[in-house]
């Protein structure tokens, strides 16, 4: 049986082009990560908690659009490697803020660079105003797929996170 030739991206639908776009990401990031080896979950932990300051875990997890039992098993992976400690909250009670350690702050200057270069190479020739209007128009399909979960029974297990401008 003769092989179909494969269907050009520019003909397929935009919600294919989003998912394969998420899956080679994916894809490099793994291949970057695997001498340090961390998880493409754990890189952005570390990604946020470094660029942000310290999170409890239920703001981590918003923040890296993962559930709280999710981010709760990445945190312990990287607690148990030595990169990421808990402290008790002095401004409340009952929270626990995730920091970085001084190991977890090193390897998070080399994760900085290679997000950096995924970033660069992602948005590689597309122009300041091409790069606008492709976050404009991801923004509104998030919206319009949250306003589409909203209708759907529940429970689900996807986050429920609104984008605000400030979140792009």
């Amino acid at each position: 049986m003769q092989e179909q030739p494969l269907t050009p991206l520019t003909k397929v639908g935009l919600g294919f082009l989003v998912a394969a776009t998420r899956r080679r990401v994916k894809q490099v990031v793994w291949a970057r990560l695997a001498p340090m080896a961390l998880t493409p979950q754990q890189f952005w932990v570390i990604l946020v908690i470094n660029r942000k300051g310290p999170q409890s875990l239920h703001t981590l997890a918003r923040e890296v659009w993962m559930d709280d039992p999710t981010a709760s098993r990445v945190v312990k992976a990287l607690c148990d490697r030595g990169l990421l400690h808990s402290d008790p909250d002095p401004a409340h009670g009952r929270r626990i803020l995730i920091r970085l350690t001084p190991e977890g702050t090193g390897m998070a200057r080399e994760l900085e660079t290679i997000s950096e270069e995924i970033r660069v190479r992602l948005a590689g020739g597309l122009s300041e105003e091409e790069q606008a209007v492709l976050r404009r128009g991801l923004a509104q399909m998030i919206t319009n797929m949250d306003n589409l979960a909203e209708e759907l029974p529940r429970p689900s297990r996807v986050p429920q996170r609104r984008l605000k401008v400030g979140n792009l």
